[in-house]
């Protein structure tokens, strides 16, 4: 039995200084994420047909939020009342009804637009687990620079890793502020959705902790994160941020006092969330427009996010008057990976949650549960599964029932997996009851009857061709069974556990490797604070959703805390091209308890952790060499990398696809260049470089094989 030690453990606003005025880099530091991924945008292009789109909302749309304090002092770790009310503040402006809407100049009351987006902070976090919307995290860090630490707090090794930025609007609170000398403090900011921004494990807001969480600074940030520049643009009164709407201007505004204020011969709109004066109160129709429509396109994923729907309750949990005391119980449960047998009593308890003992089952496939019944002939035994989900055992869910005739008899139901049955975790009830006449019959999965017992188990619903198993555990992390760190090449998930750590975490969208076939690779994964652990690692080569024994890693029973263990291995010549899961696991068998000690990807053990990582798998051909000055081309996965051994004074690149149609006219600087190919579609397709006149040329190749 297993014992352990339970260890404790950027906005201008009007109460600051003008002698340190706050701006927002959310310009700066997406013009800076477009230069290397190698792509060019017009942000005032991209907002114009943004706008000419016209209007794509009926109706208010809600946006789900979660906030990370990430902290290192006590002042940075901000209140829930503090996070409340900037979620409220943002709440109302985006549905125009703050307060002073009206505090806007004849001018522009014509303006004046409403975007009807609402924002709540989540009460369901990306397992299903009621969550208040707010997480926080200690740091080392003293404080992080917005120019040179722009995305530190938003990884695991000083922070805090995005929740699935796909379905939150993720918010960093943290210290941008204490270390700037002088001059500008940065409140916050936040990228434009462009480049391939969205989605990614940056996605998102950071606010200070001081600063940021003051008046609109929030607002002005969201404005950002739906596409809108800041009115001036790139500082020339046009084309400014493209918007027909908001009058041209080559400069922030800080102050509302001058109520004439021109700028480029034209009335500056300082009421505007987007510009800097200590007095925003709109946006205007035109910014309305195109924030709806960045919501209903590229950000349109947080609509079907079920982040603000709330935790489910779990299912009822049925008694009994007399239970199992004249032997009316389950002595044994068979199904998969379940081998749950002599398992009753006269006198046992009249429910059992066995969650964790648990199987995987594929959508479409037909299995047999077996039942072993107590001492007494004459019971009825039936089974469930909740198939989709709702924490309730419908009448269609209903495995089948058998009238045992003698003691310790064993039935069996067969049963076939709904094609639609919701993957993930689940639940199988079984129950051995004696009907009373006043009792109902058939079975039910909930009445309390007289006599009998029930038994609850684990199911863990898989899509069969794609979708991998996601696997619990009953006590989880606590007893310090976590994983602190994964690194295989881009990925350097480190010091990322934790005694309070989720059971399974989900990161193939936040770190992802790229493996070519036929090389060789060492993954390395750090263990939590009990010494003695499984570890095992699997990468699902052929992408058939499942983790196959040919495609473990390595496995290794560790003998001392955040011990490193490294599997080395090698990428089958056969693996399927393109993404798939790496999936690595740090558990404690229960062995009193009948778990294998053996590695298994799906089973759900007592304590412990899984992580899964995005993998892409490459040719082995990701190589090509091309003649003159060693030019070079290699594919990175989402980018290409291409090195040359000659600077010269006079260069430019472009790409061309197979029909010899420039795709891409790139600027190189030095003697690389990075070429983005998220927005190409699969291919071969040539590398033009012009170096002070001669010409060189080279292929890659875009997805495929």
């Amino acid at each position: 039995m297993k014992t352990f030690a339970l260890l404790l453990t950027a906005v201008l606003l009007p109460s600051i200084s003008l002698a340190q005025e706050h701006y927002c880099p959310s310009r700066t530091i997406t013009m800076r994420w477009l230069q290397e991924q190698g792509l060019q945008v017009d942000l005032a292009a991209e907002a114009a047909r943004l706008e000419q789109e016209g209007s794509q909302r009926g109706s208010v749309r809600t946006v789900p939020v979660v906030v990370h304090v990430v902290w290192n002092t006590s002042a940075e770790n901000v209140s829930n009342t503090v996070i409340q009310n900037i979620v409220a503040r943002m709440d109302a402006d985006f549905q125009a009804v703050n307060t002073d809407y009206g505090n806007v100049r004849n001018t522009f009351l014509a303006s004046r637009g409403n975007p009807q987006i609402s924002f709540c902070l989540a009460t369901m976090d990306p397992l299903g687990n009621a969550t208040t919307g707010i997480t926080r995290t200690q740091t080392s860090k003293t404080w992080f620079d917005p120019d040179t630490e722009t995305n530190l707090m938003k990884g695991a090794t000083y922070g805090k890793t995005a929740w699935n930025p796909n379905k939150y609007l993720n918010i960093w609170i943290c210290d941008i502020s204490s270390g700037a000398s002088g001059g500008y403090v940065t409140a916050g900011y936040a990228y434009l959705p462009v480049g391939g921004i969205v989605g990614t494990a940056n996605d998102g807001l950071v606010l200070d902790y001081n600063y940021g969480t003051m008046d609109r600074t929030a607002s002005h940030e969201i404005g950002h994160y739906f596409g809108l520049d800041h009115p001036w643009g790139d500082g020339n009164c046009s084309p400014g941020d493209g918007i027909s709407d908001t009058p041209p201007t080559n400069s922030p505004t800080y102050s509302c006092s001058n109520t004439s204020l021109m700028k480029c011969n034209t009335l500056t709109q300082y009421e505007n969330h987007m510009d800097y004066s200590n007095c925003p109160v709109m946006f205007t129709n035109g910014q309305a427009t195109v924030m709806n429509n960045v919501l209903s396109g590229v950000r349109a994923s947080l609509l079907t996010s079920n982040g603000c729907s709330g935790a489910t309750s779990g299912p009822c949990v049925p008694t009994s008057t007399n239970g199992t005391t004249d032997g009316d119980y389950i002595d044994g449960v068979v199904l998969g990976s379940i081998n749950n047998t002599n398992s009753g009593s006269n006198g046992g308890p009249a429910y059992n949650d066995y969650m964790s003992l648990s199987t995987a089952l594929v959508r479409g496939s037909t299995y047999t549960v077996s039942i072993t019944a107590g001492s007494y002939a004459g019971d009825h035994y039936a089974a469930w599964i909740d198939y989709n989900g709702d924490n309730t055992f419908s009448a269609s869910e209903k495995l089948g029932e058998f009238t045992s005739t003698a003691a310790g008899q064993t039935g069996s139901i067969n049963f076939t997996v709904p094609a639609n049955a919701t993957l993930g975790n689940s639940r199988m009830r079984v129950r051995g009851v004696y009907h009373l006449s006043s009792e109902p019959t058939p079975t039910d999965p909930c009445f309390n009857y007289g006599y009998g017992e029930t038994e609850d188990y684990g199911i863990s619903i898989t899509g069969g061709s794609n979708t991998p198993c996601i696997p619990t555990a009953q006590v989880g992390t606590s007893g310090g069974d976590f994983i602190d760190g994964v690194v295989l090449q881009e990925i350097q998930n480190t010091g990322s556990g934790s005694l309070s750590a989720p059971t399974y975490h989900d990161y193939t969208a936040v770190w992802s490797a790229t493996l070519v076939r036929g090389a060789s690779y060492t993954v390395e994964i750090t263990t939590g604070e009990y010494g003695e652990d499984l570890v095992a690692a699997w990468i699902d080569f052929n992408g058939n959703g499942q983790f196959d024994t040919s495609e473990k890693l390595g496995d290794l029973w560790t003998e001392n805390p955040f011990q490193v263990v490294p599997f080395t291995f090698t990428v089958p010549a056969n693996a399927t091209i393109g993404n798939t899961v790496m999936r690595a696991r740090v558990v404690y068998p229960d062995i009193d308890g009948g778990q294998p000690i053996t590695p298994d990807p799906c089973i759900n053990f007592v304590w412990g952790e899984t992580e899964d990582y995005g993998i892409t798998i490459t040719p082995s051909v990701s190589i090509t060499e091309a003649p003159g000055l060693n030019l070079t081309v290699r594919n990175m996965g989402n980018h290409v990398l291409v090195t040359w051994d000659q600077e010269a004074r006079q260069q430019h690149a472009v790409v061309l696809d197979a029909s010899g149609r420039a795709v891409q006219a790139l600027d190189p600087k030095g003697d690389r260049l990075v070429i983005g190919t998220s927005t190409l579609a699969s291919g071969i397709y040539q590398f033009v470089l012009h170096l002070d006149g001669v010409r060189l040329n080279t292929r890659f190749l875009v997805g495929g094989q």
